[in-house]
């Protein structure tokens, strides 16, 4: 695509890859309210308390819907979140403080309401916490829709009726949103506060629904009934296009389509360079749903399986049957083809809910308290998640990967409790893989100097790119003001990612790369050259990256990385694999 900057655009981050042409509907309720302050006797105060008990009950029919799409999508264990939504919207205490303010003020219910629950948002927002700015969220989304079933009797899905594709723009979402929206005939998702990290962008990304998020002006310049172009790929959205962009893009749209329905049709090919050099290529996946994608596009198996998101979905902690029911579920719908377990990769701001600790308020969380600290610390957390692994592996090909893992004495204590969780279910007579293997991420500067200790203990390992990127140049890979000194390409990436995968061969074990950079083009001459094992990327990637494959020669891209590790800047070597014609 050629590049547009027509003044009608605006920008923001590329949530959920994708590129749609629909009419906008924007979602005003998500802005602030404006309630009429209406002065009430004493004798209308519990009529004015049972207008609310309404509201509330026709909210909770609604959300109620919404947990059976949820439900019927995702399975009863992720419909946690509605429950945590009808926790907020029935709070007695909430309820107590509205009676309270209309006894004291005499005014209105909805007025009250309002004010009350906004004192609440206001206490939670200046929280450092990820997982409370989520709550915030849920409680606003609960706000709104109560402020509208008193003010309007309405319910929002009785106020959202489509017939067409839509892009729905609002100022941000929930996944219960989510689940709500995709089978409304919504092609597109733009919200103007969110991260590319949050649970709705994992989600939105899993049902393959583009999405920008950090949209800031998005509610200021559209306008429902405004025909829009969402292209998340280049991170744009352009408001009531000329006929020339939306020609251009409904081509590209058309051509991308096409495309996909190629590599659907070649999903048995394997990912072979022309002379004869054959990458594993693996799927990167979230939920269960999303291997009948990994199965379409013909991946080789799952390279990435990340468990956090039954964590984020529920009020309390997963028990073992809900992990094990969930595990089983995508081993046994692989059919055989490995399945690589990541355990969880949370940081302590999303998982001090579950405990008494007050972990909640780290400065700096990618250094803190996350992965496997947090499941060391937490022994019955990590057992349970390791149970849960064990169990399923006999219903088919699994393994376990460990993430964050930064000295040699966390795998040690890692290695330990496996073969004490193996040694329990032996007792108990529970079938599992004897043969498990365990691996490893490589994320850390620390680990990648001392990989030669590392890898005669472990069965495989699995360079995450993204996470090795930041901390090796200490950049916050989420901070807009410091995007530019986050890059793959630096000369000391490169070097480290080539140690790694000499390490792991000469150990005898495979190197696979499971980062946003295993779906680069630029970086597949680099990991031929370096001859790395397996790669893993999102399913609908999978098509394009074999097919690229299928073009090169294995041999060239070791002449290319010759070169390449004699450059001393990031720019000469982008430069350098951007101008390769092909990469053979």
């Amino acid at each position: 695509m050629a590049k547009h900057e027509e003044i009608n655009s605006i920008s923001g981050l590329n949530a959920s890859k994708g590129i749609v042409i629909g009419t906008a509907y924007v979602r005003k309720l998500d802005q602030e309210t404006i309630v009429a302050r209406t002065l009430i006797s004493t004798d209308k105060i519990a009529e004015e308390m049972a207008k609310l008990k309404k509201a509330q009950d026709m909210v909770a029919e609604e959300l109620e819907l919404v947990r059976k799409k949820i439900e019927k999508n995702l399975g009863p264990a992720y419909s946690d979140i509605i429950s945590t939504q009808l926790a907020i919207l029935t709070d007695q205490e909430v309820f107590r403080e509205v009676k309270a303010y209309i006894e004291e003020h005499h005014v209105n219910v909805a007025f009250a309401y309002r004010v009350v629950v906004n004192q609440y948002v206001e206490l939670l927002e200046d929280h450092d916490s990820e997982y409370f700015k989520e709550r915030v969220s849920d409680i606003r989304d609960i706000k709104q829709r109560v402020l509208l079933a008193l003010i309007s009797k309405q319910t929002i899905l009785s106020t959202f009726t489509i017939d067409k594709p839509t892009i729905f723009v609002s100022r941000d979402l929930n996944p219960s949103d989510i689940m709500m929206l995709v089978s409304e005939n919504v092609v597109g998702l733009i919200t103007e506060f969110g991260g590319k990290t949050s649970h709705v962008a994992i989600l939105a990304r899993a049902m393959k629904v583009p999405m920008i998020t950090g949209a800031k002006e998005a509610l200021q310049n559209i306008e429902s009934g405004q025909t829009c172009i969402l292209d998340a790929d280049h991170e744009k959205i352009f408001i009531q296009p000329s006929q020339e962009l939306l020609d251009e893009y409904a081509r590209e749209i058309d051509k991308l389509e096409k495309q996909e329905q190629v590599f659907i049709a070649a999903h048995d090919k394997k990912a072979i360079t022309k002379d004869g050099f054959t990458f594993k290529l693996g799927a990167n996946i979230s939920l269960p749903f999303e291997v009948d994608d990994v199965k379409k596009y013909g991946a080789d198996g799952i390279g990435l399986y990340r468990t956090e998101y039954l964590y984020l979905m529920k009020q309390d902690l997963p028990n073992e049957e809900e992990l094990f029911n969930e595990y089983r579920q995508v081993i046994e719908n692989m059919q055989n083809k490995e399945v690589i377990i990541r355990t969880i990769d949370l940081g302590g701001d999303k998982m001090s809910v579950f405990w008494d600790q007050d972990i909640r308020f780290e400065s700096n969380p990618f250094m803190g308290y996350r992965a496997i600290r947090i499941c060391l610390d937490q022994p019955s957390v990590f057992v349970t998640q390791l149970r849960a692994i064990l169990r399923s592996s006999a219903f088919g090909k699994a393994s376990i990967l460990l993430p964050m893992i930064t000295h040699i004495e966390q795998l040690t204590e890692s290695m330990a409790y496996i073969e004490e969780v193996k040694r329990t279910l032996d007792k108990e007579k529970i079938l599992y893989d004897r043969s498990i293997e365990v691996g490893m991420m490589i994320e850390t500067p620390a680990v990648v100097m001392n990989i030669e200790n590392f890898v005669d203990k472990i069965d495989f390992i699995s360079i995450g790119t993204n996470d090795l990127t930041q901390y090796t140049l200490a950049v916050d890979r989420g901070n807009e003001r410091v995007t530019n000194v986050y890059n793959h390409y630096d000369p000391s990436i490169i070097k480290m990612i080539l140690k790694v995968v000499n390490a792991a061969h000469k150990a005898g074990i495979p190197a696979y790369v499971c980062g946003e950079m295993a779906s680069e083009f630029r970086a597949l001459v680099l990991f031929m050259a370096m001859k790395v094992d397996g790669l893993s990327v999102v399913p609908n990637y999978i098509g394009a990256v074999r097919d690229h494959i299928n073009t090169c020669e294995q041999r060239n891209a070791e002449q290319h990385l010759k070169k390449i590790l004699q450059m001393k800047t990031r720019k000469e070597i982008i430069d350098y694999l951007d101008n390769l014609s092909d990469c053979s």
